[in-house]
């Protein structure tokens, strides 16, 4: 099985609430095959140029979404440390 859709099968066996929140492995992948298949005429072109700026665009909007989701996991953790009663309340320090 390859990658991808090991995968997409992993995210929904164990996590399908966050699928939103993986990375987009098949769209990444697919722009970068069009950008490493690309003839070396073409290098430089507007088109190529494009492709190339689709997947830096996507790939940054990917690591926002990262960023964003730990950032979110984070402040629920510390909320929910700091509702959680003290080690030296019950003498265990």
């Amino acid at each position: 099985m390859k990658f991808g859709k090991r995968l997409k099968q992993q995210i929904q066996e164990t996590l399908p609430g966050w699928r939103d929140k993986f990375l987009s492995y098949k769209d990444l992948k697919k722009l970068v095959r069009l950008i490493s298949s690309a003839p070396p005429l073409l290098n430089g072109s507007t088109e190529y140029e494009k492709t190339e700026a689709g997947f830096v665009y996507l790939l940054n909007n990917e690591i926002d979404k990262f960023n964003a989701f730990f950032m979110e996991q984070e402040e629920d953790f510390i909320i929910r440390h700091k509702d959680m009663p003290n080690k030296e309340q019950y003498g265990l320090e």
